[in-house]
């Protein structure tokens, strides 16, 4: 029964892990059009977004402890499929960041989802609790009904996080980019993946059986 446990639970782990799209950005690399304070905690380290049943999680950790600069946010860009025609950074020379969406995380807990593909942007604030901050790391939980499709199904949604300082009116604000240039994908668990899973748990469930023989 113990070993049945442990490949249950191991199983469990590598799924969860599975699901997981993780970015590393290299410390200090603010961008060079950015004319604000360079906070540590508007340099972003590492980036994860992973989908887990109807929820898309975004965690991310920064340089320093968060909210530390004044007018620090965070922004979350997600292309849902509209992107290619809806925003993108262009104007300071990096057009493939693409969104057609945005989760704004605020450093006192609260954000909301701004969806842009439209004739006037549709703002819905996150629920009370969605965000949780603990030093220098952050984690959002959207429902992923607040993101419906335009285009793409969820797994193909791509996603790029940008902190800011001083608001959203201004490129010049925005002091990082992970990934540097381009998006990132939102995975799915690879089927070679699950089927290593499958047949770990058959060879953990093997070695059970064959003790109690």
């Amino acid at each position: 029964m113990r070993v049945l446990a442990s490949a249950l639970l191991i199983g469990a782990f590598l799924a969860t892990q599975a699901h997981a799209t993780s970015v590393t950005d290299p410390s200090g690399d603010f961008i060079p059009s950015y004319t604000g304070p360079k906070g540590a905690d508007l340099d972003v380290v590492e980036t994860e977004a992973q989908l887990t049943g109807t929820n898309l999680i975004l965690q991310a950790t920064m340089a320093g402890p968060i909210g530390t600069t004044a007018g620090g946010l965070y922004v979350w860009g997600v292309d849902r499929g509209a992107g290619a025609t809806t925003a993108n950074f262009g104007a300071i020379n990096l057009p493939n960041i693409i969104f057609d969406s945005v989760v704004i995380i605020m450093p006192d807990g609260t954000g909301q989802v701004v969806l842009l593909n439209s004739a006037t942007p549709q703002a819905t604030p996150l629920a009370p609790g969605s965000i949780t901050i603990s030093g220098n790391t952050f984690q959002a939980v959207v429902p992923i009904s607040m993101l419906p499709s335009a285009g793409f199904q969820p797994l193909s949604y791509t996603q790029n996080l940008w902190p800011r300082q001083g608001g959203v009116t201004s490129n010049d604000q925005i002091a990082d980019f992970a990934p540097d240039s381009t998006m990132s994908p939102i995975s799915a668990p690879e089927p070679a993946s699950l089927g290593l899973l499958g047949l770990s748990g058959l060879w953990l469930l093997g070695r059970a059986r064959s003790k109690h023989e």
